[in-house]
């Protein structure tokens, strides 16, 4: 497949042209949605080898690597593109100091420990076709974040690790468009887990997603002060979440389906 036809197949539209397909979690990617597949590094893509790296420079495009170890970002508007990080260190991707504008695309990460916190952390920050298993998280995502086309599996569960696919202690400006979280068989607390230990979740939007897993699927705080401008939309959930889909005050539940027959998911 051509790199441009791989490109389609993972920005495709979830409709299924030939009618409802039932347990999309299964094979994910039948129906457009993210999976090993079409996320992670471009099958052909040849890599280099390498040992951890500080990136110093703004606007650094760090590319085609296989990197045992951890990326320290330390500037602006970093690129990392086409790389596969194996680590086990606290921060895959060290994102937590400060900087703005990292984008993330066609990559993997591969935590070999749970006590990898998560693939990605915390703020000003865009992951793309990026797939994350083995941590203890998927994602960390606070402020200013964007993810989308992403697939999350297969997290690393510890006797102490509080395992979500995406986790926020408050913050505004998040989005996750278009992600598979295939959670589901595994004990995790949720698939999105909204805190607000450090402020409220204004801004967020979770849409076209397909969603497989947790205690409540989505869970956020039932005070809907809490949560300003919160929007569910479109997205497909299966039925493994131990209480539903769902518990998020004051959020608009818009458009969400069942993923084994389609029927709409209660708001």
């Amino acid at each position: 497949m051509s790199r441009l036809a791989r490109r389609l197949q993972r920005v495709a539209s979830p409709g299924e042209p030939g009618g409802f397909i039932p347990n999309l979690i299964n094979n994910p990617h039948l129906g457009g949605y993210p999976d090993a597949t079409n996320t992670g590094v471009p099958a052909g893509t040849t890599l280099t080898n390498s040992g951890s790296l500080t990136v110093t420079t703004n606007g650094a495009l760090i590319q085609n690597l296989n990197i045992s170890g951890q990326i320290i970002i330390n500037a602006d508007n970093v690129t990392i593109r086409n790389c596969r990080i194996t680590s086990s260190d606290y921060y895959p991707i060290d994102h937590n100091n400060g900087n703005t504008g990292l984008l993330v695309e066609d990559s993997e990460i591969i935590a070999t420990t749970y006590n990898v916190t998560a693939g990605m952390s915390f703020t000003d920050y865009t992951a793309r076709r990026v797939s994350v298993t083995g941590s203890a998280d998927g994602f960390k995502a606070d402020s200013n974040v964007l993810i989308e086309d992403c697939y999350v599996t297969a997290l690393g569960i510890g006797p102490d690790t509080h395992n979500d696919g995406v986790q926020t202690t408050g913050g505004s400006n998040v989005t996750l468009r278009h992600n598979t979280f295939k959670l589901g068989g595994q004990t995790v607390s949720s698939v999105v887990q909204v805190g607000n230990e450090w402020g409220t979740n204004s801004n967020w939007v979770i849409q076209n997603n397909l969603i497989d897993g947790g205690g409540w699927s989505i869970n956020a705080s039932n005070n809907p002060a809490d949560n300003p401008n919160f929007q569910v939309i479109n997205n497909r959930f299966t039925r493994r979440a131990g209480y539903g889909p769902g518990s998020v005050g004051g959020a608009t539940w818009s458009g969400n389906i069942w993923d084994d027959d389609g029927t709409t998911v209660p708001g």
